[in-house]
């Protein structure tokens, strides 16, 4: 094998770039200027490798990945500033606000209570001061629309039913923080948000997240394993499966992907 050229370098710095400013929306990625004082070329190297090399991959959605990285960083609940970024890229790549709070959500088995209630703050920062920049917007433009969901609103059934969260971990939040149980409802439950066609999480994402957060802990092997199975029965793929965990070499470590490619390949090997 030959050694990289200096083409081979160009065309990774310009795949992750493309790749990036969709991401932080916004042509000249931070990471490029953020540690020029202290080390100078770490940013060309995140961007090459990260989101050249890795997260520019085919295989997986643009979305779904997004979503692969909010569960690492989720489960291994040590880096709020990463989670903060990654739920705005997930905005800015098209995750509708359900699939984001329903991915956090869905790692608590996974993950443990306080790294999702942990978590939830971090992505409830994040969609509280969109929702702050979409209403100055709309005041702005003269079309302020009602927004009482509670009494007869559009998202008042919904809102009854919670639709989907779980009393148990309803109640727990609600214990914990009021405001973040009800934002919880209002955000996976509550019409009028322009996302909520999207849905949830459908089956094959639910799996490919869970096997992102089993990799990133990389104690989970049975969980890890029984959710490649659970990509593979909802009709994803064995590079929806690769994938995921090969992501998890840039927010986990390549020691948690190597142990996550051996579990999932004896899954494949019975498959």
């Amino acid at each position: 094998m030959s050694a990289p050229t200096s083409a081979d370098n160009d065309d990774r710095m310009e795949r992750g770039l493309r790749t990036l400013r969709r991401i932080e929306a916004t042509e000249r990625p931070g990471i490029l200027d953020g540690f020029q004082d202290i080390a100078p070329g770490f940013g060309e190297l995140i961007v090459g490798f990260a989101f050249g090399d890795v997260c520019s991959r085919p295989g997986l959605e643009p979305q779904t990945r997004q979503l692969v990285t909010i569960a690492a960083l989720t489960a291994l609940g040590n880096a709020a500033p990463q989670l903060e970024f990654h739920v705005r890229g997930a905005r800015n790549v098209g995750c509708g606000r359900r699939a984001i709070v329903e991915t956090v959500l869905h790692l608590s088995d996974h993950a443990g209570f306080p790294a999702t209630l942990e978590a939830l703050g971090v992505v409830r920062t994040v969609l509280e001061a969109e929702a702050e920049a979409e209403a100055e917007a709309e005041a702005e433009a003269a079309r302020v629309r009602p927004t009482d969901r509670s009494e007869g609103g559009p998202g008042a059934k919904a809102h009854d039913g919670h639709d989907g969260i779980g009393e148990q971990v309803l109640a727990s939040v609600r214990a914990i923080d009021p405001d973040l149980a009800d934002f919880l409802v209002e955000t996976v439950s509550g019409a009028p948000d322009p996302d909520a066609a999207r849905g949830g999480l459908d089956p094959r994402t639910r799996a490919i997240v869970a096997v992102a957060a089993c990799t990133a802990i990389g104690t989970r092997r049975p969980q890890l394993m029984a959710n490649v199975h659970e990509i593979l029965d909802a009709g994803g793929t064995r590079q929806d499966a690769v994938e995921t965990i090969l992501q998890m070499a840039v927010y986990a470590g390549v020691p948690a992907a190597v142990n996550g490619l051996n579990a999932a390949r004896d899954v494949l090997r019975t498959r």
